[in-house]
């Protein structure tokens, strides 16, 4: 390989969007330099950590061979915190510690705060600002981010567009998210519902399709009233393009999806999964459902699970975690706290049955009944090779575990099992909570340069109110081989307190992770031992 232009490192696909690609595979595709025979505990470790100013809820994002002024071409790994600040670090030097440029969207909104969330909130702590991952948009050279701000007019989101280069603002945003439209639900007045701020939670990555930006919103803690919303805007002006609430006539019904995007079809066509709600069976209303919309946000088709009521009664969301749209096969698999996985036809998605979800390609429990939650957060990733493709979930409180698609269905009986159990919580989550958050690289379909990577919590043996994070890695072929570990090379390597429901990020021969620590990391392939950073 010939060595790359300064300020830049291997060659590696941008991750411009949470989870890769916006059928949310997961999957980097273009990883030459991490495989299982050059990642393990003498070879791989982290090589460096920038400082940012709050927790880093967004999935780090990398941009390579952008132009900034004064610093020349440069790979840029970009980050979002809850201090309402977006970073862009040189993505390979290890020795570059202070951004290339900086920008704050405003004051964030500290905690606790009596109007956000119900007493005794604490599913977010300090502050909120940025809580989703930002969009890319590399044709303008433009990132798209949603920030929450707190003013003597209230409580308001507004979407920005920054310059890649600079960090400036863009297309003379920001723009203040507002709507109001026809609906009798929760928190109307006069027939009509008015987006609420600060009962509005934007946690669903941003949607960069049909030249628009999307953003969803679901709720603090299910304070209401609250609906589910899904607004749409030009991506080239940051004009309103389209609005959509899940539950106009009755409430609830949030777009949460813990933390992933919507997904987007080849036709244009949107999936996300809706929390519970309010649900009507002639689809006016879709609570703890799988929503299909189109380009301009109207409702085109939907599935909700036959035991929607029970779901809704056990609070039992079925959108705790995004929909996969795997490569070429038309289907979508999503899943949620039920621990179920859906397999539906994209084409005819089966909309609702009494009794059963026989009319669906097909549903099965990742794990069989056991008297525990597996709850499946965040969502699967999809890999393409031969003798797949899998199918990859990390449920809470049992194992990681693979399915392999054959016949245009999954196998219900897992392909491949990691012996990494996750029997650790997350302070106010059931034991176990919320499982591993993954990503997966491999260079194109090689089946031996396959790995698995996931961020996953455990609690710190002398304090066990503190959640500390720990950065795996495993054979994409054979979970039972756990090549790699944060924990394994005596502290050098730690994480820190984990990040709930981020992924991490693979690209041009490194892992970034984001961290409640107010840390980014940065791990890679070892060079000289003087090189790399001490404890």
């Amino acid at each position: 390989m010939t060595a790359p232009p300064s300020g830049t490192g291997p060659p590696g696909a941008a991750v411009t969007t949470q989870h890769n690609d916006n059928r949310r595979t997961g999957a980097q595709l273009c990883e030459v330099l991490l495989r299982p025979d050059t990642v393990g505990p003498g070879t791989f470790g982290r090589l460096f950590s920038r400082a940012v100013d709050g927790h880093l809820y967004a999935q780090p994002l990398y941009l390579p061979r952008v132009a900034v002024p004064g610093a020349g071409i440069r790979d840029l790994v970009c980050v979002a915190t809850m201090h309402n600040s977006v970073y862009a670090f040189d993505a390979h030097d290890p020795d570059a510690g202070d951004p290339l440029w900086h920008v704050s969207l405003g004051p964030s909104v500290p905690l606790p705060d009596p109007n956000i969330g119900p007493r005794h909130y604490r599913d977010i702590a300090v502050e909120v600002g940025v809580v989703s991952t930002p969009v890319v948009d590399l044709a303008r050279g433009l990132l798209y981010a949603v920030a929450f701000t707190k003013d003597p007019d209230g409580y308001h989101h507004t979407l920005h567009a920054l310059d890649l280069g600079t960090g400036r603002e863009a297309l003379g945003g920001p723009v203040r998210i507002a709507a109001t439209v026809p609906g009798g639900g929760d928190g109307s007045v006069g027939g009509r519902i008015t987006f609420a701020g600060n009962r509005q939670l934007q946690r669903a990555a941003l949607t960069l399709a049909n030249d628009r930006v999307y953003a969803a919103f679901a709720s603090y803690g299910d304070q209401g009233p609250y609906h589910g919303w899904v607004f749409g805007f030009d991506a080239g002006t940051l004009r309103p393009a389209g609005v959509y609430v899940t539950t106009p006539d009755t409430g609830l019904g949030g777009v949460w999806q813990a933390g992933q995007g919507l997904a987007v079809d080849e036709h244009g066509f949107l999936y996300c999964m809706t929390g519970n709600g309010g649900f009507r069976t002639d689809g006016s209303n879709l609570g703890d459902s799988i929503v299909k919309l189109t380009p301009g946000l109207t409702v085109a088709d939907w599935f909700s699970p036959f035991d929607n009521a029970a779901l809704d009664a056990a609070d039992a969301d079925l959108g705790s975690a995004g929909p996969l749209l795997p490569p070429g096969t038309g289907l979508l698999v999503g899943g949620g706290k039920a621990g179920k996985f859906y397999l539906l036809d994209t084409r005819d998605m089966g909309r609702f049955q009494e009794g059963s979800d026989s009319q669906i390609v097909q549903s099965f429990y990742v794990v069989p009944p056991d008297g525990e939650r597996h709850h499946i957060h965040g969502g699967p990733v999809h890999w393409d090779f031969p003798g797949g493709p899998w199918v990859y979930i990390w449920p809470e409180n049992a194992a990681l575990r693979a399915y392999r698609f054959t016949g245009g269905r999954l196998v219900t009986d897992p392909v491949s099992l990691s012996t990494t159990t996750d029997p650790v919580g997350v302070p106010g989550g059931s034991p176990g909570m919320p499982g591993g958050f993954l990503s997966l690289s491999a260079d194109g379909a090689d089946p031996a340069s396959g790995l698995l990577w996931a961020s996953h919590p455990y609690k710190d043996d002398a304090n066990q109110a503190v959640v500390q994070g720990v950065l795996r890695v495993y054979e994409a072929r054979d979970l039972t081989r756990e090549v790699w570990n944060s924990r394994m090379n005596a502290g050098r390597d730690d994480v820190g307190l984990f990040a709930k429901f981020a992924p991490p990020t693979v690209a041009g021969g490194k892992v970034y992770l984001g961290t409640f620590s107010g840390l980014l990391h940065g791990y890679g392939l070892l060079g000289p031992a003087s090189s790399r950073p001490g404890p």
